[in-house]
C-alpha cells in the first residue's frame, strides 16, 4: 500500500490496468494464469502489475462478510455532527476502529456517515449509547438499524471485461460440507485476509497455525455457505468514479425486497439495505461526477414509481472504506480489519 497521503496530480488508470482490477472484482482469488487469459496477458505480467497496483495502493483485494453473517449480524448507518472544527479528527479518530467499516464526509446537516457492524444487537446498542457519543468532537448521532442488506459494495465492477471473459473467471462454489456457523480458527482465516485477499493457502496455514489444506477445506466451506465474501476494490476517482452519493428511499415495506434486488444490477449501486424507520432504504451509489446525481434520481423515479427520495446528501470525502484508510485521492494508505466481533455487550 501506499506510504505517503501526499495529493499529486490524479492519473487515470490504463485500459490494462482496469481489465486487471475487474477480473479480480470478479473473482478476486482467481490464478493469475486464468486472469491473464481473461484479460489477454502472460500469468507473469498480470502478477507484475497488480503488484504495482496494490503497492501503490491504486488497488487492494481483501475478504468480506458474506451474505449468512451480514443476516446475522447488526448493521447501523450512523449520521454523526461534530463541533465546529472537529469533522477531520473525528474521522480519523473513528477510522481506527474496526467495527465501523466505513466512515465519509457529506454535504448534509450532518458532518459524518458511518457504517457500524456488530455480532448482536446488544453489543451495537453500548456502542452506540454509551461509547460513540463520549469520542472527543462528537456531538450528536443519529442511528439507522438495517433490518435487510442486500449489497455492501462486494458486487459492483468495472464492467471493461467482455461478457465471454467475464463469464469465464466467474465463481462457481460448490455445495458446502458443513453448514456449521464459524469458529474461532474460522475467524482466525478472516482476520488473516484482512489485509490480503489473495493470500495463499501456505501464508495462511503459517498465520492461523493450521495445515494447507485446512485452509483450503474451510476457505471453500466458508464461501459455499456465504459466512465470508472476497471483493476488489480501488481508488475510484482513478477509474473515473470521481464522486459518490449516500439516498434515502421511502416506499412501501412489501416492495423493499423486490425494489432491493432489482438495485443490485444498477452499476451506480455499492451499498443496499432496507431500513427500520420511515425512509426505510438507503442507497449508496457511486458517480462519475457530481452532475451525474439528477439524472440518476430521476431514473430511480421513473424505474420504481411508488419510491419518494426523502434526502440526498453527496460524499466531500472517504476517509475508510471498508477496512481501507483512504487518502484524499481514493488511495489505500493502511489497513484496519474489519472486526464486527470487537464490540461484545457488558453485563
Amino acid at each position: 500500500m501506499v506510504q505517503d497521503s501526499g495529493v499529486g496530480p490524479q492519473r487515470l488508470l490504463s485500459e490494462a490496468d482496469l481489465e486487471l482490477i475487474d477480473a479480480l472484482q470478479i473473482n478476486p482469488r482467481a490464478s493469475w494464469v486464468d486472469v491473464g487469459t481473461a484479460t489477454g496477458a502472460d500469468p507473469v505480467t498480470a502478477a507484475r502489475r497488480w503488484q504495482r497496483l496494490n503497492g501503490s495502493g491504486e488497488a487492494w483485494t481483501t475478504v468480506a462478510l458474506g451474505q449468512r453473517q451480514m443476516h446475522t449480524m447488526s448493521m447501523a448507518f450512523l449520521e454523526i455532527d461534530c463541533e465546529a472544527g472537529a469533522a477531520v479528527d473525528v474521522a480519523g479518530a473513528l477510522a481506527t476502529e474496526g467495527h465501523l467499516i466505513t466512515v465519509q464526509h457529506v454535504a448534509a446537516d450532518h458532518d459524518l456517515f458511518v457504517i457500524a457492524v456488530a455480532a448482536s444487537t446488544p453489543a451495537l446498542a453500548d456502542y452506540l449509547l454509551t461509547d460513540l457519543p463520549r469520542v472527543p468532537g462528537v456531538t450528536k448521532v443519529r442511528a439507522h438499524v438495517a433490518t435487510r442488506v442486500f449489497e455492501a459494495s462486494c458486487r459492483w465492477r468495472l464492467r471493461v471485461l467482455s461478457p465471454r471473459s467475464a463469464g469465464a473467471l466467474a465463481r462457481r462454489p460448490g455445495p458446502p460440507e458443513s453448514t456449521r456457523q464459524m469458529d474461532e480458527t474460522d475467524r482466525l482465516l478472516f482476520k488473516a485476509l484482512l489485509a490480503d485477499g489473495r493470500a495463499s493457502y501456505s501464508e495462511l496455514a503459517g498465520t492461523v497455525g493450521v495445515s494447507e489444506r485446512t485452509v483450503q477445506r474451510r476457505l471453500s466451506r466458508l464461501v459455499a455457505t456465504g459466512d465470508i465474501d472476497f471483493r476488489c476494490d480501488l481508488a475510484r476517482s482513478h477509474a473515473g468514479w470521481h464522486s459518490s452519493a449516500v439516498l434515502w428511499l421511502r416506499m412501501p415495506d412489501g416492495l423493499l425486497e423486490e425494489t432491493g434486488r432489482a438495485l443490485l444490477g444498477w452499476p451506480e449501486t455499492r451499498t443496499c439495505a432496507a431500513l427500520a424507520g420511515a425512509r426505510n432504504m438507503l442507497l449508496t451509489v457511486g458517480l462519475h461526477t457530481v452532475s451525474d446525481l439528477h439524472p440518476l434520481v430521476v431514473r430511480l423515479e421513473e424505474r420504481f414509481p411508488y419510491v419518494r427520495i426523502a434526502d440526498r446528501q453527496i460524499v466531500l470525502r472517504q476517509s475508510k472504506l471498508y477496512g481501507r484508510v483512504l487518502d484524499s485521492s481514493g488511495r489505500c494508505t493502511d489497513v484496519v480489519p474489519v472486526d464486527p466481533w470487537s464490540l461484545s455487550p457488558r453485563g
